[in-house]
């Protein structure tokens, strides 16, 4: 007696269910991995968050770092605020006199000028005076000033800082929180951003940053920092 087989019927019934089971593991996988990739995405979003919180956290604990007596003498600040900007100024560089200088002179000499390029701010440091000026333009190793210095400096007794100023601020056309530094192109520092918020209080000096980012408007990242540079001076004052 031959083998009965699947009859027409029973091979569509199986086909059939065969698909139906095919279907439903490939949407259970179309799922798994939708909300794998979501995870991922929010995983990455949240590392370069956090990232971004990092280095403002390192810039604002250099602020004021190498300027305690240009803080001291009311020349330049640790932190700036302004509506749509933070600004942190830091020391980058001393710099040396050729020659004394009088009140008036525009065009000064130093003994070297690595670094220093047009837009560049510098502080003059005198005893118990000073002023800060920025850098028209440079060629060699003479610089230009923006105007005349307010008063004389004798080469051997001056303190001239390179100031390294860092900007931090919204660009609200691409949601993108950017970085600058000195005079140089702002260069993006996270991207996706809802809001961007800044505060310096000086009288504690407590400075703090937060943001939120657009997937997710009400999570707020925040930093609180006391940069120690703008305390000492601030208890030295």
């Amino acid at each position: 007696m031959g083998k009965k087989g699947f009859s027409a019927i029973e091979t569509m019934i199986s086909l059939a269910l065969f698909l139906m089971i095919v279907m439903a593991v490939s949407e259970v996988l179309d799922l798994a991995r939708g909300f794998f990739l979501k995870l991922k995405k929010v995983e990455e979003e949240t590392q370069a968050a956090m990232a971004a919180l990092d280095k403002m956290r390192i810039d604002l604990l250099q602020a004021g770092s190498g300027l305690s007596q240009a803080i001291r003498l009311g020349i330049v600040e640790g932190i700036k605020l302004s509506e749509e900007e933070l600004t942190i100024f830091s020391l980058q560089e001393t710099l040396s006199l050729s020659k004394d200088l009088l009140p008036g002179t525009q065009r000064i000499i130093l003994d070297a000028v690595a670094g220093i390029s047009p837009g560049r701010e510098i502080c003059f440091i005198y005893g118990h005076r000073g002023e800060r000026q920025s850098i028209l333009s440079c060629e060699g190793k003479t610089i230009l000033l923006a105007s005349p210095i307010e008063f004389s400096y004798r080469k051997d007794e001056t303190r001239l800082l390179l100031v390294e100023k860092i900007s931090l601020f919204l660009d609200k056309g691409r949601s993108t929180i950017r970085r600058r530094v000195n005079s140089s192109s702002p260069q993006p520092l996270l991207d996706d951003v809802h809001s961007f918020g800044f505060d310096f209080k000086a009288g504690n000096n407590l400075a703090r940053v937060n943001f939120a980012l657009k997937a997710d408007e009400e999570k707020m990242y925040e930093v609180l920092v006391f940069p120690k540079n703008t305390a000492l001076c601030l208890k030295r004052s």
